[in-house]
């Protein structure tokens, strides 16, 4: 009779094998205290897991996890690559991949100042690189590096794992000039020593799906973790199993009949080694395996079924040990899906679509993934106008005087073409309401059009401009020809 006691001390075999299991992944085992056995089976099994599944929610070990992902994951390393080339990368091969349109009134010296700057520090160039670092770590420091004439000479990259950032209470930096008090801090990665401290001007902190409770960005990677962990053990597991089991083992069914046990023994041991063995030198023999997994030798003899002996032939067979994880991809595929959900670009961007061949479906993909783009240029935009809001402020300028706006590639050509097909809708729907009066020309302008008041006006006193050149020059020509007129009348 077993006692009704939850406690029971675990068997000392049950302990040991438990043991065994966390050692072989790493993991403490657990204490053989006074447990039931379904405590012990828990406790294995969350052992089990722990390897694989147990997911860090530490800002050093979300940014390690992301860069092993980029090495590891094609697909996310490729994704990374093509969010990074639709953002920034220039239309027609050109050098720019951004345009800093400036406003008429802003003088001439001040724009070359500030595209002195953009040259200076090869921002053209790093951009692509500091999108694609952003998009990697969910956070991307750089440094504005200053000459002694309080010019911008380089935009310096700062490792993520040793930057801090420092908030108030209320979410702004701090101002202070003492450690602990600096608005971003550097200290050696995984430790508390300090480095060096910046004022909040110095260091420009672009974050990515940031969070309104967190001070950080969070990485493209971030909810991909948990399938990719998963999907790495079981793409180790299907190696193994490929490798051991990729090749048919064979079974020598051997004739012993006669033999002792002994002497059947030393006869399939023969047999084997005449059959696995090679000559490399006159009279010796080398070992020369067959296959990756050792065949199989078996010996057999006559065997007398109700006075009929049975012949005991030799014979050869060929196991299938193939299994269905060379075929069963379907839970693989599942959790690539889910990685690449995670990353926001659609399968057909990176070739690997095979089931949608639908062009509406394929056509809003686009769309959606071109509204991901245009995030991304945001983002990035933020820090164009900082740098570009430093440079000026460095020359003495006041911000609110020099007007500009930045221009980024066209995420989506079939935005394009939608746009083309609605302005044309539109212009054929005001035409037909003006011709009836319901509507005026401001009117289109304004809901149509979509113009703000300045560029309406803009517009208007161009087009105005415009008819008042053609009557002067109509005045003009109606001059010249009645002068030519009456000359050729007769007197």
């Amino acid at each position: 009779m077993v006692p009704q006691n939850d406690t029971l001390e675990a068997p000392r075999g049950l302990a040991r094998f438990v043991r065994s299991l966390t050692t072989i992944f790493g993991k403490q085992a657990p204490v053989p205290s006074r447990t039931t056995t379904q405590g012990v089976a828990d406790a294995s099994i969350s052992s089990l897991t722990a390897a694989w599944f147990d997911i860090s929610t530490e800002r050093p070990m979300i940014y390690d996890d992301a860069e092993e992902m980029e090495d590891t994951i094609d697909e996310v390393a490729v994704a990374l690559d093509v969010l990074a080339d639709e953002a920034v990368n220039a239309e027609g091969g050109a050098e720019e991949s951004f345009r800093i349109i400036w406003d008429a009134s802003v003088p001439a010296a001040l724009i070359q100042s500030v595209e002195d700057a953009i040259d200076r520090c090869k921002l053209q160039e790093k951009v692509y690189g500091i999108t694609r670092d952003t998009l990697l770590y969910g956070d991307n420091f750089q440094q504005y590096i200053l000459d002694d004439n309080f010019e911008l000479v380089r935009v310096m990259h700062m490792p993520v794992h040793s930057m801090t950032r420092n908030e108030d209470e209320v979410g702004l930096l701090l101002r202070g000039s003492t450690e602990g008090q600096f608005a971003f801090e550097q200290y050696v990665p995984r430790t508390n020593k300090f480095l060096a401290g910046f004022r909040a001007w110095q260091i420009e902190h672009i974050r990515w799906n940031r969070r309104g409770s967190s001070p950080y960005g969070r990485s493209m990677c971030y909810t991909a973790r948990h399938s990719w962990r998963k999907l790495k053990a079981m793409e180790e597991a299907l190696c193994v199993n490929w490798l051991t089991r990729a090749f048919a083992r064979l079974l020598f069914l051997l004739d012993t009949t006669g033999k002792t046990e002994k002497e059947a023994q030393v006869y399939i041991s023969k047999f084997k080694q005449n059959l696995m063995g090679k000559k490399v030198v006159s009279g010796v023999l080398g070992d020369d395996e067959l296959s990756v997994v050792k065949d199989l030798f078996i010996g057999r003899g006559f065997h007398d079924f109700g006075g009929q002996i049975q012949e005991g032939l030799t014979d050869v067979r060929v196991l299938d040990t193939a299994s269905t994880g060379f075929t069963a991809l379907d839970p693989v595929e599942y959790y690539q899906n889910k990685i690449l959900t995670s990353m926001r670009v659609p399968k057909a961007y990176l070739g690997l679509e095979r089931d949608i061949n639908a062009k509406a479906t394929l056509a809003y993909q686009d769309r959606r993934f071109a509204r991901t783009i245009r995030r991304v240029q945001s983002v990035m935009s933020s820090f164009i106008h900082h740098f570009v809001g430093l440079a000026i402020l460095l020359k003495g300028v006041d911000l609110a005087s020099a007007k500009y706006v930045i221009e980024w590639p066209n995420p989506s050509r079939l935005d394009v073409a939608d746009e083309a097909q609605a302005l044309q809708a539109f212009s054929s729907a005001a035409q037909t309401l003006m011709a009836l009066g319901v509507i005026d020309d401001e009117y289109v302008a304004m809901n149509f059009l979509q113009m703000s008041p300045a560029q309406w006006k803009a517009v208007l006193d161009r087009i105005q401009m415009q008819a008042q050149e053609v009557v002067d020059n109509g005045q003009t020509d109606n001059a010249d020809g009645d002068t030519d007129d009456d000359a050729d009348e007769p007197n």
